[in-house]
């Protein structure tokens, strides 16, 4: 697979103070490492966002951008409301019949088809009302690529919601493919390898979906309840397990990150974002670079036109949608 000019992963939580980015460069000479971290930063600042801070930053070629927003549809309600294109839906959120589907639902009489998120706030909202005013159940609701455990897209609430990143994470698509970015969404628009071979000598980006949390056993992090990414304590405990594998990887450090890194990352509330924004990095070069599968799974048409995937995740195990759902 044809190296990135650049390698970045943006922690893109609920809380806009706190989103991250962590970008690598690529090196040229074969006694250095094959990256270089040479920044985590805030992911948007003074009018800017992620792609304007990328741009025109290695005119060696392509960016690969990876964020933690949801970057697809669940099947089951794509075939309710008539999508048949995730990257095509994209540019009419705003218009016509979804002219109000980036606004949640107040109540529960309001959700629709067309405006499916729910709840706009707390208060008295059930899960079983999103469920019945859409006609679909919570395994239909999810992906492929969330398995069981994740919390629908739609749902608005709680510390596992990923509706109000998502929303965010598309209109910023959205609105820098309007100023002209040259932004491919994999696995929509290719294979990550044709993306990358394609986009070689250009400054286009391509886009991945990518949860840091997939790539936690290659630091050697404890079991979920021995440990916590909120912890700076814990996140030091993770540090020689991230530091041999990016190691492993080829991956070598500009000094001040190298510095961040070895405190454990900041000692703010933005610190479990560093840590994660680095480590999804990682992962991300780790699948470029051949040493873990990109996990896509073979012969299932709806992921690569509708749900989209989670690069890294291993590809095993059927669809967790409820009845009518197409497994493979």
């Amino acid at each position: 697979m044809r190296l990135p000019a650049v390698v970045a992963h943006a922690d893109w939580g609920c809380d806009p103070r706190k989103r991250r980015i962590a970008v690598a460069e690529r090196t040229a000479g074969s006694t250095r490492p094959r990256y270089e971290v040479v920044a985590v930063a805030a992911a948007a600042s003074h009018g800017t966002d992620v792609f304007d801070m990328l741009a025109g930053k290695d005119g060696r070629g392509p960016s690969l951008v990876g964020f933690d927003f949801t970057i697809g549809l669940p099947r089951e309600y794509a075939a309710a409301v008539g999508v048949t294109s995730f990257p095509a839906f994209l540019d009419l959120i705003g218009s016509g019949p979804w002219r109000e589907f980036e606004h949640a639902a107040e109540t529960a009489a309001d959700i629709s088809l067309q405006r499916p998120f729910y709840p706009q706030r707390p208060g008295g909202a059930r899960r079983a009302d999103l469920c019945d005013r859409l006609g679909l159940s919570a395994g239909q609701l999810r992906r492929r690529a969330d398995g069981s455990d994740a919390e629908t897209l739609f749902w608005t609430l709680g510390p596992k919601q990923a509706g109000k990143a998502s929303l965010d994470g598309w209109r910023l698509l959205r609105q820098a493919r309007a100023r002209g970015a040259d932004i491919a969404l994999w696995p929509f628009d290719g294979s990550l390898s044709s993306l990358l071979a394609a986009s070689a000598g250009t400054e286009g980006f391509v886009v991945v979906e990518v949860y840091p949390r997939e790539f936690y056993r290659c630091i050697g992090a404890p079991p979920r309840a021995r440990w916590s990414k909120r912890r700076r304590d814990d996140r030091l405990m993770c540090v020689p397990g991230l530091l041999a594998w990016a190691e492993s990887l080829g991956v070598g450090w500009a000094a001040d990150v190298r510095r961040r890194v070895n405190a454990g990352f900041c000692d703010g509330p933005a610190g479990e974002d560093e840590f994660d924004c680095v480590v999804g990095m990682l992962g991300m070069i780790g699948v470029v670079a051949g040493a873990i599968p990109a996990g896509l799974p073979a012969g299932d048409p709806a992921v690569v036109t509708i749900e989209g995937w989670m690069l890294g995740r291993a590809s095993g195990g059927p669809h967790a949608a409820g009845k009518g759902a197409s497994v493979s």
